[in-house]
């Protein structure tokens, strides 16, 4: 009795923890522009994709806030697989709003900068047919702390401005080990 009361209070939390991340992501992706937002908005309606040094990585894609860029290597040939609520909640997309587009900025080819249907019909900017998303433990513009995590089907890696997922060097901060991401 006692372990199947645990069980129940433990699945509780756990719900309630993903309802709480769906409502921050469903916040998120209205553009609040925050250190958390998916959607980084410049000008009418527009996202803005620049390239910039980023810790030990060296160059990478950012948002112009200059929060990192990353592609999961089970999106390869420009699928969308990181749809769950779980997912989004640490991994955010980089969602173009209603009307708006891609926009290059600073060191981006902008022919290799598009867009992508999601499964729930909203917009996510590629770049190289790679979806692009944000990491929900990068609080500082210039942090890596996803590089290398393996979850949700894949490794998470920033893109550089070549179109390709940089899957050497280190993270900008000695606390983006992928231990404890295992999702």
């Amino acid at each position: 009795m006692k372990n199947t009361r645990r069980i129940a209070t433990w699945t509780a939390a756990a719900a309630a923890l993903l309802l709480l991340l769906a409502a921050c992501a469903t916040k998120t992706n209205a553009g609040s522009g925050g250190p958390s937002s998916s959607a980084t908005a410049t000008g009418a309606g527009g996202i803005t994709v620049k390239a910039t040094s980023v810790g030990l990585l060296g160059t990478a894609l950012v948002t112009s806030d200059g929060f990192t860029l990353y592609t999961l290597s089970a999106d390869a040939g420009g699928k969308v697989t990181c749809t769950s609520t779980s997912c989004t909640g640490i991994w955010p997309p980089l969602l173009v709003p209603t009307g708006g587009t891609a926009i290059a900025g600073s060191g981006v080819t902008a022919s290799m900068l598009g867009t992508i249907t999601t499964p729930s019909g909203a917009k996510q900017v590629t770049y190289n047919k790679w979806p692009l998303y944000r990491f929900s433990q990068d609080s500082a513009a210039g942090q890596s702390n996803g590089q290398g995590i393996q979850s949700f089907g894949g490794v998470w890696h920033p893109i550089a401005p070549g179109g390709q997922p940089i899957v050497g060097g280190s993270s900008a901060t000695p606390s983006s080990s992928s231990s404890g991401y295992g999702y």
